[in-house]
């Protein structure tokens, strides 16, 4: 990529100046542009430039003063040094006896020695402006100065009024360097405008308003998103009090107490916004702040994007076709939860285990308005206490060993917008029915080691496989809880009270395996499905699934009356005999019991995580979420091999 020429303007009507000016320019590979004109006549060219893209302007001492005054542009100065004035008065002196040397605005002290140093009589006067300069050389003229030093300017004035002049001569060496001094000018404004635009793009492609200030609480900033929201201009605001566009008086507390202020909701112009306050510190000393400010409409979108992406892959499979039947007990609850998806109120699904408990639970979720958020399931009979509570409410960093960097949300705030279905709540222990109580009182979830509430907007759906009104009445459940959870209850029968399905049942089980491995499918003699309806299936649907599973695959291999009836006589042995007798249980304290059940969970789960990480020990920690160390420690007390 070429580098672009640098647009310098210079200012010089010294015909030998312009002279040496344009020999240096020409050797350089820059756009140079030479006005002839000087003093206030200068402003209007000057003004110009400026608009056209120069990027720096030089010219003589006086004019330069005037420029800088007026443009927004760098405006250099050509020397005038002490050296280059002692020739000048040396030359002067000899054809001129009271030497007149005119500057602007300030006498230059160093030389006020030389009449001493050189033998000469000279004086300084000052000027501000063309008509002053004019004033100044009449004046000198009467009082007998016969010769005056100086610029271009000065020199015109003083052949209009017949006296004689010599110029200031700037050597080109001067000249030269001048010119780099204006480029290296010229290039570090390209580079802080190339800065400034690049803070500039940043901080008008974020989503939040910004509004900086300096120390005196005057704006110095306000980005592309906080003139939206505001509904005002850059001009209109830079410069003045922040109060004057953000009512908000926090800033100036910011910048008394050099502390911040965050998360505030605060009203700009009607509307309600999220707020911070932030100091800029300098060294110890405050130097300005930072209001950043975004739409409560769009802070909400923003989390619910997040926690969709938490939920994703957590979806309801199973819809309400899938709950096959011909009794017309499942066709009432097929309508019943047709009725209840419609509403948002917790529901409490009773049945044994395997009646399809969370194929319901799904269906409902699927005919709900939910339906395209998450359907997030856990089976609370399935984790140890810890590891429940943490896995429900989720953590913050450092609440407990081996916890992960950043904390953890819980499976409340991934469902959000959506469904959780709670499996098996009537195994939960009591301080996760108390904070469950909590949640379905508040919905508001506090993540372990956390002090900050996180509301949630969840749909709640139980699952017990036993009584809970008994459980309630043994206390071994809230009573608190119960009426919270029974809002709407669906009891699912057994397979045994609804022996019509059966058959169609079985049917769809052998197809669909059939289907899923490319066997054939098995048509079963009327008798023997007889003889399967007259069975109480303990196991319910599941168990007559994993039934119909075995069907197909024997008879695919071997397909006789006999082995129909050996897969009978077998499924009757459920549950299996001892193949000895049981040893005499030792007596032992309920806390025991509780501890050894919990043991023996904790061990299912640990073995289970390990098959899944192929026994690598670092895998399953990370996926069970505790440390290495603890895992190692917990495979020593379940007795894990």
């Amino acid at each position: 990529m070429m580098k672009k020429k640098f647009r310098i303007g210079i200012f010089a009507s010294s015909a030998s100046l312009i002279e040496r000016i344009q020999n240096i320019a020409d050797r350089q590979n820059d756009y140079f542009q030479i006005a002839y004109e000087g003093l206030e006549n200068a402003l209007p060219i000057g003004k110009k430039m400026e608009q056209e893209g120069v990027e720096v302007i030089v010219s003589r001492r006086g004019t330069a003063h005037l420029l800088r005054e007026s443009l927004h542009i760098p405006v250099l100065a050509f020397p005038m040094s002490s050296l280059d004035i002692l020739f000048t008065l040396k030359e002067a002196s000899v054809k001129g006896d009271k030497i007149l040397l005119p500057v602007f605005r300030n006498r230059i002290r160093e030389l006020e020695m030389v009449k001493e140093l050189l033998d000469i009589e000279f004086l300084q006067g000052t000027y501000n402006d063309s008509e002053s300069l004019r004033q100044l050389i009449l004046m000198e003229q009467l009082n007998g100065a016969d010769i005056v030093i100086g610029g271009s300017v000065t020199m015109r004035i003083a052949r209009e009024f017949g006296i004689k002049f010599v110029e200031i001569v700037t050597s080109d060496e001067d000249i030269a360097a001048t010119l780099e001094n204006a480029k290296s000018v010229a290039q570090s404004n390209r580079e802080e405008k190339a800065a400034t635009q690049r803070y500039r793009s940043i901080i008008d492609a974020t989503s939040d308003g910004i509004v900086a200030v300096n120390e005196a609480g005057r704006i110095t900033t306000i980005n592309l998103i906080a003139r939206k929201l505001l509904k005002i201009n850059d001009n209109e605001v830079l410069g003045k009090p922040v109060g004057t566009c953000f009512p908000s008086r926090d800033i100036e507390s910011v910048l008394k107490n050099k502390a911040p202020i965050q998360d505030r909701i605060e009203k700009v112009g009607g509307e309600p916004f999220v707020c911070d306050h932030l100091p800029v510190m300098l060294e110890g000393d405050i130097i300005g702040g930072i209001t950043t400010f975004k739409e409560i409409s769009n802070v909400m979108r923003a989390e619910n994007k997040v926690r969709r992406s938490l939920a994703r892959g957590l979806v309801a499979r199973y819809t309400i076709e899938d709950l096959i039947h011909e009794s017309a007990s499942i066709r009432d609850i097929v309508n019943m939860a047709k009725l209840f998806a419609g509403t948002d109120s917790t529901i409490l699904i009773m049945g044994e285990t395997g009646t399809g408990k969370e194929i319901l639970a799904q269906s409902i979720h699927n005919l709900s308005h939910r339906k395209k958020q998450p359907f997030v399931s856990i089976n609370c009979a399935a984790l140890p206490d810890q590891l429940l509570e943490s896995e429900l409410f989720g953590y913050e960093e450092g609440a407990f060993t081996g916890s992960k960097k950043g904390g953890k949300p819980g499976r409340f705030e991934i469902s959000h917008k959506g469904t959780i279905f709670l499996d098996e709540i009537d195994a939960t222990p009591e301080n996760v029915q108390i904070r469950l109580l909590r949640v379905l009182q508040e919905r508001e979830v506090m993540r372990l080691g956390g002090n900050r509430k996180i509301p949630v907007d969840v749909r709640v759906i139980a699952a017990a496989g036993k009584d809970l009104g008994k459980a309630v009445q043994e206390k071994h459940f809230r009573e608190d809880l119960f009426f919270r959870l029974n809002v709407l209850r669906i009891q699912l029968p057994p397979l045994r009270e609804r022996t019509e399905d059966i058959p169609v049942l079985l049917s769809y089980f052998i197809r669909q395996i059939s289907e899923k491995d490319q066997l054939q499918p098995v048509s079963l003699p009327n008798t023997y499905l007889d003889k399967l309806t007259g069975y109480s299936w303990p196991g319910n649907v599941r168990q007559l699934r994993n039934f119909a599973e075995r069907v197909v695959l024997n008879c695919n291999l071997r397909c006789s009356t006999d082995m129909l009836e050996d897969l009978y006589k077998e499924l009757k042995q459920y549950p299996l005999p001892s193949q000895s007798p049981a040893p005499p249980k030792k007596t032992t304290s309920l806390k025991a019991q509780i501890k050894a059940r919990q043991l023996e969970r904790e061990g299912q789960i640990i073995l289970g995580a390990l098959k899944s990480a192929r026994f690598s020990k670092t895998k399953a920690a990370k996926s069970l979420g505790i440390s290495r160390t603890t895992l190692w420690r917990k495979i020593k007390e379940t007795g894990i091999e």
